[in-house]
């Protein structure tokens, strides 16, 4: 059985290296922006429904939505691989989630705030950054 995995991990050898070396470099990344990223959500953004609300008043505003949309994917792909790689997955999903546009957001973004080892977790990196914790 174990020679059955050696000869796999052989066999596809640049695979894992390339494998492993994507999975630190993103377990790096995310400790140096996820908790950065966290800070910068303000503090009443669970409670106040101005936060909600998207209004599209020019293009270059489209544009914007559209690349933080973007990148808020990014960074929900990025969570859910670091939910089986090393890194802060539930962290960098609730991120993205909160960067990106889409139907039943707020609902969602709640229930995960309703989870109180993740509201802990959230507000445990904003005081490292000594902002106010999150309100719910």
């Amino acid at each position: 059985m174990l020679d059955f995995f050696l000869d796999i991990a052989k066999q596809y050898e640049e695979y894992v290296v390339l494998i492993v070396s994507v999975s630190a470099l993103i377990f790096i990344v995310s400790l140096i922006f996820t908790p950065y990223l966290v800070s910068k959500i303000p503090h009443d953004y669970f409670t106040n429904p101005k936060y909600h609300k998207l209004e599209i008043e020019h293009f270059g505003h489209l544009i914007a939505v559209v690349i933080r949309s973007i990148l808020g994917f990014l960074l929900v792909l990025l969570g859910l691989i670091m939910l089986f790689t090393p890194g802060q997955g539930i962290l960098a999903i609730i991120v993205g989630l909160v960067l990106m546009e889409f139907p039943g957001k707020k609902r969602l973004e709640h229930k995960i705030i309703e989870n109180e080892i993740t509201f802990k977790s959230l507000n445990w990196m904003r005081a490292k950054f000594k902002t106010p914790p999150l309100d719910r």
